[in-house]
């Protein structure tokens, strides 16, 4: 491994919003793995009465310098001396930016960067291509301030537009503060929102190419995604690669047009109170940028401007700072952040995908299934962090809590199944939710029978057992024949992977015998 893989590195981001502030810390070794320990977020309306002025006022300039003494103070608290510390749309656009900047600097020793509105927007991107494997489309960043719209292609920022569409400034000009909107008013943001989009032509596409995607990023996309899966009771507890369809989104925007603004928190599941004004302009945003696009579903991106400031430093030495391969490294990211046995999780991989291999005319998966049970082995173990007994369980919490950027959410729900039954138990449809395809349960049943198969031909975590060869007699029995290492005794794995050889039998409907050969 090299010196600078060896070396924990940290770094705080503080992200000076429109509507909130917010420090995001960062545990990392540059190019290997990383983890955010922390991320405290503090409502400061930077841009309340900007809209009316042009001026940052004062009583929101003491909100951010108190803010960002408490970021600081938290950061020396920890010996984090690497800051990152960046302010958007409210700043860059306030008549009194310099005076602002310079009373910030005074007042807590922080000196802050301000981002140019294609510098947001590319920061954004750099988040979203990171954290959703995003290869080509566009991505919106709605803030309080603004909107950065961007397009991607070949998975990389190729241009971008900021526009004056934030959720707290459509807010203040168009509904005033007011405790309920008019139907009238809500058609007035509604034309304002379209005629600034009709500027950016390359946004519009009548049928996009079937691999475009169209990206949420903010606080009030994640809101709205929140409140959606709450609706629909998700199984998942996951923000990052939410599909939020826009005949759903429709509904919610009718919902919050009749609810007043007092009570929308209280009867929506997943609002926040201090999101409860500003969410129906940003909800209007979001979906009439979907029908300018030509879009029927936004892919939400817990990633955005402050994990996209990371990325540039986690990748430093790489240009662009991409993730060559934001699947294989998620899943790596995740075994090395719960201590996995690397030798043993690769050795129960190679053994499940050679079974999968030598069993494809028999199960006809293809790529998809082979990524999907190569993540389960190399994950499988992660829950003996929390206690080897159940740690399949663990494992499969672990891995639906955590999430894996750039498998989709039903994906990452079959992984976390393979590890979940890789030791014991029958699959069963009681597990398979609205995320799942019918033919899941029998797909999962045979995958993690692999698995299982994989994980007690290496009981003993010593990799006696170098290869497998599969031989049909008939089609109702099959030899598995295990190559012993020489001068091993593999008499442990091969007892325990026939003592297991139950759901591999019922789920290919044959019986199967293992010897060493």
């Amino acid at each position: 491994m090299e010196r600078s893989k060896r070396l924990t590195q940290w770094v705080g981001i503080i992200d000076l919003g429109s509507n909130s502030a917010r420090l995001m810390v960062a545990q990392y070794r540059p190019g290997y793995a990383y983890r955010i320990t922390d991320e405290i977020s503090r409502r400061v309306r930077l841009s309340e009465g900007e809209a009316a002025g042009g001026l940052i006022r004062p009583i929101a300039s003491a909100r951010a310098i108190e803010t960002v003494r408490m970021f600081k103070a938290f950061c020396d608290a920890h010996g984090i001396k690497h800051l990152v510390p960046v302010a958007t749309a409210a700043v860059r656009d306030a008549g009194n930016r310099r005076e602002f900047l310079a009373e910030l600097k005074a007042a807590t020793g922080v000196r802050f960067s301000v981002l140019s509105g294609e510098d947001e927007a590319y920061y954004g991107v750099l988040g979203v291509v990171n954290g959703l494997g995003l290869r080509a489309g566009w991505v919106m960043d709605l803030g309080g301030g603004s909107a950065e719209v961007s397009q991607v292609s070949a998975g990389k920022f190729r241009r971008g537009r900021t526009t004056p569409l934030g959720s707290v400034r459509l807010t203040e000009i168009f509904f005033g503060g007011a405790e309920r909107v008019t139907r009238a008013e809500v058609d007035r943001l509604t034309k304002h929102v379209d005629s600034t989009f009709a500027a950016i032509e390359w946004m519009e596409q009548d049928e996009p190419p079937d691999d475009w995607r169209f990206v949420g990023v903010g606080g009030t996309v994640r809101a709205l995604a929140r409140i959606d899966r709450e609706q629909r009771e998700y199984p998942l507890g996951l923000v990052n690669g939410y599909q939020l369809e826009a005949k759903r989104l429709d509904g919610l925007i009718e919902r919050l047009i009749e609810l007043p603004v007092s009570e929308r928190a209280g009867k929506l599941a997943g609002l926040q109170p201090d999101r409860a004004d500003i969410i129906l302009a940003g909800a209007l945003v979001v979906r009439q940028a979907m029908r300018r696009a030509g879009v029927h579903s936004l892919s939400v991106c817990g990633h955005g401007l402050r994990e996209g400031l990371f990325f540039h430093e986690f990748l430093k030495t790489s240009e662009p700072p991409l993730l060559p391969n934001l699947r294989q490294f998620s899943v790596l990211n995740l075994g090395r952040l719960y201590q996995f046995d690397e030798v043993h999780a690769a050795h129960v991989t190679a053994l499940s995908l050679s079974l999968f291999d030598q069993l494809a005319k028999r199960h006809g998966y293809g790529p998809s299934e082979r990524d999907c049970l190569w993540a389960a082995g190399q994950l499988h173990d992660i829950g003996t962090v929390v206690d080897y007994y159940d740690h399949h369980k663990h494992s499969d919490y672990i891995i639906q809590s955590a999430g894996l950027p750039g498998y989709s959410h039903r994906e990452t729900m079959l992984i976390a199944l393979l590890c979940l039954y890789h030791r014991k138990a029958q699959p069963s449809r009681d597990q398979l939710g609205i995320l799942t395809e019918p033919d899941d349960l029998r797909r999962v049943s045979q995958l993690a029978s692999l698995l299982r198969l994989a994980e007690y031909l290496d009981r003993s975590r010593t990799q006696v057992v170098s290869g497998l060869r599969l031989r049909y007699d008939g089609d109702d029995k099959i030899h598995l024949l295990a190559r012993v290492r020489r001068g091993a005794d593999a008499r442990v794995e091969i007892w325990e992977a026939q003592r297991n050889a139950d759901l591999f039998e019922e789920s290919f409907g044959c019986k199967l015998e293992i010897k060493a050969s």
